[in-house]
């Protein structure tokens, strides 16, 4: 082989080994990028996994405190197809955004997002939840299975709100006595209507599609029998008491206790010697108002119902049901109602519903409920 024979093999070889070399590399570098791509991409998606279930907790219990601190009284003036927005910062990084919209009178549609500032990282969980059916099926502002007497010196009014509209100013059952002072002139006395509907038991043993078991077993204040009480607002530190005297403030809706609308029952008698609440009165004895009172929502006596003082103001509903087998639950000479000296029921049906709101807690619509995740 010549010299120039060898020297061309030589650099041929030569030139082989480097294509086979620069492969080589070039295997080697692709593969190490794949790994840590790979191993970036690995990182990203548990990081991303990580974040989303953190936003994903965040956004559930934005949703779940929603319903924890529900408001009745703010959602009942809620206009239907309105959406009330909340935010909240869950740390330096985090915040939450919860959306209430009104569908209808009773259902509500929650939606709660998590997002980290300053990325498009985001979790969204919704949910459908429903108030509790309250059945409104006679609208006055008295309602009574018993005798009725009123004083001239008693006054009826309805409400002008959308709410509803009264019946009557007073509606009894067919076989209900009713003595009305002669000295109100015939064209100033409450109108009146005999329905046979006041009869039934619901209309009074029966709110928010709860029966009065129930709701004496769950009531958020309970009195003892035969007691006395001058229920009145109570702020203690800037924040609205829950004491028993304290069942809240209807003269103001930004008043600290405002918002505060207890259910209250007693087992027995009750005598209230003044003061100013709202909510549902549950007594299962005889009520008697000795004092000037102002109360909005709905009070339900079984065993009589009196007004003994001037500057007697309920607004709202209140209903006298029947007395109860036990004779020994109540004092009372009559189980009848008398309304004498200055006092004014003015029927509303706002203020009736309003009365409730502590009851009136959301329920989860469980054959509509949805969760969105993205």
């Amino acid at each position: 082989m010549s010299e120039d024979s060898f020297a061309r093999e030589r650099s041929n070889r030569r030139g082989v080994a480097l294509v086979a070399v620069l492969y080589f590399l070039v295997v080697c570098a692709l593969t190490i990028t794949a790994v840590l791509f790979a191993q970036r991409f690995a990182k990203r998606n548990a990081l991303n996994t990580a974040n989303g279930t953190q936003l994903l907790a965040a956004a559930e219990a934005a949703l779940h405190s929603t319903l924890s601190s529900w408001s009745s009284a703010d959602r009942s003036r809620q206009a239907v197809g309105s959406t009330v927005a909340s935010l909240a910062t869950i740390n330096a990084s985090m915040r939450t955004t919860t959306h209430v919209t009104r569908l209808t009178s009773r259902v509500f549609s929650i939606t709660s997002e998590a997002m980290f500032g300053g990325s498009n990282i985001a979790r969204r969980v919704s949910l459908l939840v429903r108030l509790p059916f309250d059945a409104t099926r006679v609208r006055g502002a008295l309602i009574s299975a018993v005798d009725v007497t009123i004083s001239a010196q008693v006054r009826f009014a309805t409400d002008s709100t959308p709410c509803d509209t009264a019946s009557a100013a007073v509606i009894l059952t067919p076989n209900a006595a009713l003595a009305i002072d002669a000295d109100i002139p015939p064209g100033s006395q409450p109108s009146i209507v005999r329905d046979s509907i006041a009869d039934d038991s619901s209309i009074y043993l029966r709110v928010a599609d709860t029966w009065w078991s129930e709701l004496a077993q769950r009531a958020d204040i309970r009195l003892a029998a035969d007691a006395r009480i001058t229920p009145t607002p109570i702020v203690v530190a800037g924040q609205c008491s829950t004491s028993n005297a304290n069942w809240g403030d209807p003269r103001g809706l930004i008043a600290e206790c405002a918002h505060r609308a207890p259910l209250v029952y007693v087992p027995g008698d009750l005598t209230i010697d003044g003061g100013a609440g709202q909510g549902v009165l549950l007594v299962d004895g005889h009520l008697a108002i000795a004092g000037p009172f102002t109360f909005s929502g709905q009070i339900v006596a079984r065993h009589g119902i009196e007004t003994l003082a001037d500057n007697i103001a309920i607004s709202g509903a209140v209903y006298a049901w029947r007395a109860s087998n036990d004779a020994s639950v109540s004092h009372a000479i009559t189980s009848d109602v008398r309304l004498t000296h200055a006092t004014t029921l003015r029927y509303s049906g706002c203020d009736a519903r309003h009365g409730i709101a502590s009851w009136l807690q959301p329920r989860r619509v469980r054959e509509r409920a949805w969760s969105e995740l993205f």
